[in-house]
């Protein structure tokens, strides 16, 4: 296979990669409701660490890493970040959640585990509250769970190492 060949195929995986995710419609909620927060941590000028919501029970939600790809607001070398702030029902809920190392550079996504940590955890949410997606993405070790607004946990610790 000649060099411009091989160059095509690399280039088509690429963007069929890049073109693989597609956004969520939002999901809206008639009855109280309590807000979850993804959280976003740069690490270096291509990469993000995403602590975020990606379903509750089991509905897909669109994101922060997936806003970020596709329609984000701020601009950071061919990225936009946005931060996710999803209506979740008020009361007992199955929550689908994720540390993300996210890479600004497709090509290197695609040599890396870009979901370090993720899992189901069942939180009580109180109707009109805040609440966080936090982590911790280090060599080796990666951890994500649900915080109130008070910084106390609200959910149990998913850990990988």
């Amino acid at each position: 296979m000649t060099r411009q060949k091989l160059f095509a195929v690399f280039f088509a995986c690429l963007l069929l990669a890049a073109c693989a995710q597609t956004p969520n419609t939002p999901i809206t909620y008639s009855g109280p409701v309590a807000h979850l927060n993804d959280g976003i941590k740069k690490v270096s000028l291509i990469k993000w660490h995403f602590y975020e919501l990606s379903m509750i029970g089991d509905k897909p939600i669109y994101a922060s890493s997936s806003c970020t790809y596709n329609d984000g607001a701020n601009s950071q070398l061919g990225a936009d970040v946005c931060k996710g702030r999803h209506p979740v029902p008020a009361g007992k809920q199955l929550l689908h959640i994720r540390a993300v190392n996210y890479l600004t550079v497709p090509f290197f996504s695609l040599l890396n585990n870009i979901y370090k940590a993720e899992g189901d955890v069942l939180v009580t949410l109180e109707a009109g509250k805040e609440y966080f997606v936090k982590g911790q993405l280090i060599k080796g070790y990666a951890a994500v769970w649900v915080e109130d607004a008070m910084g106390e946990r609200v959910s149990r610790k998913i850990e990988t190492r």
